[in-house]
């Protein structure tokens, strides 16, 4: 395990390759808070390239002039799907869970779930010397206190994204638009609708629940300020870079351990079919286990061919019986070694069981085939190369 700071406790970053060394890591944090008598919770957001910003979907794109636009239009179109939401939070989740771009951002209580994310395939970035490489994975760890869905902190934040500001929208504009009749100094209402908290959400889908899925949500408010008046201070909507509203502390995932440790996550049931129900999630999964089970390449099919029609003498001087004599030259001569000739001398003895094989271009494309595919272990780059050669020395001597 190879730490940028010798410890995570009390440095930034670490470095992992196992499933093991991830569980050390976290279960040491974890530890470090109890020892501390704090009571934060522990939330975890994994990202397949630490390179990317921790940022919402609607802080990007310039999305967020339209952000109220969007939400009234999604809500609009399909009203009856968000008649049982209770609350502003719980529309957002839906539209997020559907992939309306909003405000909210993932994490999750379960650091597998997170790792899981980290470990995922992702395009390939330019490094320092302009290589295109893939990325590193990262997992975020968040300490902090949660909020209910329903609180007064996350029920501001929410209503907030229903809001068009216009030029001229003023800070006691925002409180009236959010209907807050009690008393809130203009200070205290600034620092609420720029603030950043981590929501716990009702669990109203599958896929939260399967994922112990949480969100952080962020105001973002710009204020100008109105000395005068700090209520008649103009708001607007800003884009934000959520990495300060992240702990310092976070775990690199290296790419080149990222297929193990997905290999071993899948060993404790952590996999797309686990945290994402929907059945082409369920069927993708089943693709990627099957993929896993071959073993061997599949023969193309050949069409059985009834000689019935051919002279019997016209049949016996058709082809010719290749002896192991005179493959053992070609193999000599091409350089091959022993290791690979039993099973070379298999797929070649195996394709004269068919009429006329030297005669046919299904046959000699399915000897490339079988040859190309044992080759590729001696030689990758001259696999097809070497195939071809060999298939038509054998058709040459079979006339």
């Amino acid at each position: 395990m190879k730490t940028d700071d010798d410890n995570i406790l009390n440095g930034d970053s670490i470095s992992i390759s196992s499933l093991s060394e991830y569980t050390d890591a976290i279960t040491s944090i974890r530890n470090n808070i109890i020892e501390d008598g704090k009571s934060e919770t522990l939330f975890f957001r994994g990202q397949s390239n630490k390179s990317w910003d921790i940022r919402p979907s609607i802080f990007r794109d310039s999305l967020i002039s339209v952000e109220h636009k969007i939400i009234q239009t999604a809500i609009a179109r399909v009203p009856q799907e968000f008649r049982e939401c209770s609350s502003a939070f719980e529309e957002l989740t839906k539209l997020q869970h559907y992939g309306l771009p909003t405000r909210l951002l993932d994490i999750t209580m379960n650091p597998l779930v997170a790792l899981y994310f980290a470990c995922l395939p992702t395009a390939k970035v330019k490094d320092k010397e302009g290589n295109e490489v893939y990325p590193d994975g990262i997992v975020y760890i968040c300490t902090g206190y949660e909020e209910h869905e329903k609180s007064y902190k996350a029920k501001i934040l929410s209503e907030i994204t229903k809001i068009g500001f216009d030029g001229d929208f003023t800070l006691k504009d925002l409180k009236t638009s959010l209907g807050l009749n009690k008393d809130i100094d203009p200070e205290s209402f600034i620092k609420l609708i720029q603030d950043a908290i981590f929501v716990m959400p009702s669990y109203s889908n599958s896929r939260l629940i399967r994922q112990s899925g949480a969100f952080l949500i962020s105001g973002a408010i710009n204020v100008i300020v109105d000395e005068h008046n700090l209520w008649n201070s103009k708001v607007a909507k800003s884009v934000k870079n959520l990495n300060q509203e992240i702990d310092k502390k976070h775990i690199i995932i290296p790419q080149d351990s990222k297929e193990k440790l997905l290999d071993e996550l899948d060993f404790f049931n952590i996999n797309e079919s686990t945290l994402f129900p929907e059945l082409e999630h369920q069927m993708s999964h089943i693709k990627k286990v099957g993929a896993k089970w071959v073993k061997t390449e599949n023969p193309s099919f050949i069409k059985y061919e009834s000689d019935t029609r051919v002279s019997h003498s016209i049949t016996e001087n058709a082809t010719k019986k290749i002896k192991e004599e005179d493959v053992v030259k070609i193999f000599n001569k091409l350089g091959i070694p022993k290791l690979y000739r039993p099973a070379l001398l298999k797929v070649i003895f195996e394709i004269q069981q068919y009429p006329d094989w030297n005669q046919k271009i299904n046959t000699y494309n399915e000897l490339i085939k079988g040859l190309k595919h044992i080759l590729k272990d001696f030689d990758k780059n001259r696999s097809r190369t070497l195939a071809m050669q060999m298939a038509d020395r054998l058709i040459s001597i079979s006339k």
